[in-house]
């Protein structure tokens, strides 16, 4: 990626209290200091166990039924901005990440 963005930045020389190979100084934000948005998920599960029928003194199965809920309150989570420096796109959030709301009812019979 460096290469292909060196025609973007100026490499800055001979700058009095300068620092690297160069004397120069490229600034004081420290590295990973920009973030995309943040990402904000809530799952939910709902489970019931049902006995059913009789063998001898205990049980003779269960019925589970299960209802569970991906992304419950259906909250839009944006997805990283555009990294290419190269073009006009650049810190455009143009996706969304993870899914939408989605909800999976589900019976078991256990016996």
């Amino acid at each position: 990626m460096g290469t292909n963005n060196a025609s973007f930045f100026n490499i800055p020389i001979n700058i009095p209290g300068g620092t690297g190979p160069n004397s120069g100084r490229f600034g004081t934000l420290g590295r990973d200091t920009f973030r995309g948005p943040g990402f904000h998920d809530f799952d939910f599960a709902l489970i019931k166990d049902t006995p059913f029928g009789h063998r001898g003194n205990s049980e003779f199965g269960t019925l589970e039924f299960r209802a569970e809920f991906f992304n419950m309150f259906n909250i839009v989570n944006f997805g990283l901005p555009s990294n290419i420096v190269r073009g006009s796109g650049f810190g455009v959030i143009s996706k969304t990440a993870g899914t939408s709301r989605q909800i999976q009812f589900s019976l078991k019979v256990i016996y």
